[in-house]
């Protein structure tokens, strides 16, 4: 029997390669889903020449040159791959996308939308697509659609090859926060609340993502002398995420209000969850807290006294909350039922 073939199509013009073709995440991957499907991921890059990358028999990542005109992307869309679904990872503000989702509701069976971001959609752009896909029950509403029952409520998760429980037998850092390296996650407000223990930090991201603000981050660690608490680590591939997240002991974040209001939670959380690691959560940064148990796999912090305080608890009792965050990963965020098993009925005519 021939294999349905799905396009999953992110008009955004990617960095680094590596982010499509080594990604192992649940956004930018359909990794798994090649046993099912014929899958093509399509993302953009400053090159001049159409970039083809086979991961697999059936999983190819394409590159389009970020020059070329939404004429051209949609026809290469349509006649070179030719695909029976359409999975649009997009913001419906994005540039062209309301262009697409008209263009490729006449041409495919199916069509998909899951929003990047901010995104909400508006009754137009979300009236074209036979699912939308969230990540949580708190975002139904935001979504400006009436049409509410395509709208599939989806759990994060993260691939248990990729993100697993390892720890190596000393702890290089005792906090890590994974955070881009981008002005509104907050980054100084984080270094203040660790600099009152006697911990160390390390922050990860890419320094050339915003290369403006990580140079302001280098500063501010320079200059009150944080270097021997506080260390900067640039981006590491996620297939390598796992032996860094190893040499860690706790997994933080601030206390500040997310940008996007409809965040719940963050990719990295629970990726840092899979790898077995102890959550110390801001209690304004996510609506959702569910990934976190207080006392069980970690806690959330009201404010800087709160956030040293229950630091130490963890930290003098690490392996009970690494199980703690092991067993929580198992009930609620399997990656076989919220990924695979999820889309493998989705992508079905």
């Amino acid at each position: 029997m021939k294999k349905i073939s799905v396009v999953k199509f992110i008009d955004y013009t990617f960095q680094h390669k590596h982010q499509l073709i080594g990604a192992r995440d649940d956004s930018n991957t359909m990794h798994g889903l090649d046993k099912f499907f014929n899958c093509v991921v399509v993302g953009r890059y400053d090159c001049d020449k159409i970039l083809y990358h086979e991961l697999s028999k059936s999983y190819k990542v394409v590159f389009l040159p970020s020059s070329f005109s939404r004429e051209k992307v949609s026809n290469f869309i349509l006649y070179e791959l030719n695909p029976t679904v359409m999975h649009m990872h997009f913001n419906h503000s994005w540039k062209d996308s309301l262009y697409y989702a008209r263009l490729f509701r006449k041409f495919i069976g199916k069509l998909i939308f899951s929003p990047a971001g901010s995104s909400c959609g508006t009754p137009d752009f979300l009236s074209y697509f036979d699912h939308i896909i969230v990540n949580h029950p708190l975002q139904v509403d935001r979504m400006k659609t009436e049409h509410k029952d395509r709208i599939l409520v989806r759990r994060r998760s993260a691939d248990p090859e990729v993100f697993y429980h390892r720890y190596d037998e000393e702890i290089l850092y005792d906090f890590v926060y994974v955070a881009g390296f981008v002005p509104t996650k907050q980054i100084p407000e984080m270094i203040k609340y660790v600099v009152q223990t006697d911990k160390s930090l390390v922050i990860l991201g890419d320094f050339n993502r915003t290369r403006q603000h990580y140079l302001q981050v280098r500063k501010m660690v320079d200059n009150f002398q944080f270097d021997y608490q506080i260390f900067l680590h640039d981006f590491i591939p996620q297939l390598k995420m796992t032996n860094f997240l190893s040499k860690c002991g706790v997994f933080v974040w601030p206390n500040i209000k997310p940008e996007n209001p409809s965040t719940t939670t963050n990719r990295s959380v629970i990726e840092g969850l899979a790898c077995g690691m102890p959550l110390l959560l801001g209690e304004r940064a996510f609506k959702d807290t569910e990934f976190v148990k207080n006392g069980v796999n970690g806690f959330l912090y009201s404010d800087q006294e709160d956030f040293v305080l229950k630091s130490r608890i963890i930290l003098e009792n690490i392996d009970e909350f690494r199980e703690g965050s092991r067993k929580l990963n198992a009930e609620k965020f399997s990656f076989k039922k919220n990924f695979i098993e999820f889309y493998k009925d989705l992508y079905k005519l």
